[in-house]
């Protein structure tokens, strides 16, 4: 510390230091304190900071409630200490389709918004032409620290060309343009769940192939908007309500079966290692977890990895809960969240300070 007459002084760097560890909403209301301060949070290097700075905490965990007829969408966050904060989303009916770096992407009927809930900045994306003529199968938001970008892609079965043929559209943040691009990988696959899971600089989905294939992950490079096929071996239970999430920072993949003669499910954890080829045909798959913690509790298809514990929606005894076993310790949390659906999605989410009017974020990873 420097000592300027009788007044204190720290270094910008050192301010810039304790700035990035506090939360969105306090950096807003410093705007007002100084002009360089307002200015040095709108700097990409500073927004790159925090942003790494909130993923590296305990993330908040995102997902969204029903939607009862007398009241709006919303969606609410879970916080680390298990709170429930509700936010309303910008648009009454929509849903939600991506999260990545702070932004969620949310479908409307045929139209997309971005928006930072951090932050209640909100981008409404121009429609990508032809969408309500087709049947749209996928649909995905990811970002690429490759070409420092944010996509939404949708892949659709075109009504005008006959059956089989695939549209795919690609909406870029950074040229605010849609343009098609060449989806020769999805002959003979079907999507089953249709919101994709952004890791790593790409979108995954779910498929099966139309003559017995078998199930495979359908994987698009944001960078290189170009697909690549993933089989997933056959000893990998997938169903509608297994959901990709990420594990110690790899693909994972978790399903529920049925235990036989029961209505409880175990729920397995399968981790997807280093592919042997660039194709993506040869990827090791492990499983690392199987067990029944829930055996007496219906449970929904809402389900995810959080601080290292797999974590679902549940009802028991009338009420809603959500419940958490910890994958080393089996030992099994519970909290009444109140009345949500259990027709809902995870999404982790760390809030940022990226703007969806001038997203950069300078090479952090989604």
């Amino acid at each position: 510390m420097v000592m300027d007459g009788d007044v204190p002084y720290l270094p910008q760097e050192i301010f810039a230091n304790i700035l990035i560890r506090l939360p969105v909403k306090s950096l807003i209301r410093f705007q007002c304190v100084c002009k360089d301060w307002k200015n040095l949070f709108k700097t990409p290097s500073f927004i790159a900071e925090h942003a790494r700075h909130s993923t590296q905490q305990d993330s908040v965990l995102l997902f969204k409630s029903p939607r009862y007829k007398c009241k709006p969408a919303c969606l609410c966050l879970i916080n680390r200490d298990m709170q429930v904060l509700e936010y309303q989303t910008p648009s009454v009916h929509s849903c939600t389709i991506g999260s990545s770096n702070g932004l969620l992407c949310l479908l409307h009927v045929w139209s997309f918004i971005l928006w930072n809930p951090a932050t209640r900045e909100v981008f409404q994306v121009p429609k990508a032409p032809n969408i309500n003529r087709n049947v749209i199968f996928y649909v995905g938001f990811g970002f690429s620290p490759v070409v420092n970008d944010y996509k939404i892609v949708t892949i659709s079965l075109s009504r005008l060309y006959g059956d089989g043929v695939y549209l795919v559209h690609v909406f870029s943040v950074s040229t605010r343009s849609w343009k098609e691009v060449e989806g020769g990988k999805l002959k003979g696959i079907l999507a089953f769940v249709t919101r994709g899971f952004s890791f790593d600089g790409a979108i995954f989905w779910f498929g099966t192939g139309l003559k017995g294939q078998g199930r495979s992950l359908l994987s698009f490079d944001i960078a290189t908007e170009s697909f690549k096929l993933i089989p997933i071996p056959s000893s990998v239970h997938v169903t509608f309500e297994s959901r990709l999430t990420k594990y110690e920072n790899k693909l994972a993949l978790l399903s529920k079966t049925r235990v036989e003669s029961t209505k409880s499910f175990f729920i397995s954890l399968w981790v997807m290692g280093k592919c042997m080829d660039t194709s993506g045909e040869r990827c090791i798959w492990t499983k690392i977890y199987t067990s029944n913690p829930f055996p007496d509790m219906k449970l929904s298809s809402a389900l995810t990895i959080w601080r290292n514990e797999i974590v679902i929606v549940g009802v028991t005894e009338g009420k809603t809960v959500l419940v958490s076993c910890n994958l080393h310790t089996n030992e099994v949390k519970m909290w009444t969240i109140g009345n949500y659906s259990l027709e809902t999605f995870f999404w982790n989410y760390a809030e940022s300070l990226v703007s969806v009017g001038d997203i950069h974020i300078e090479a952090s990873s989604s």
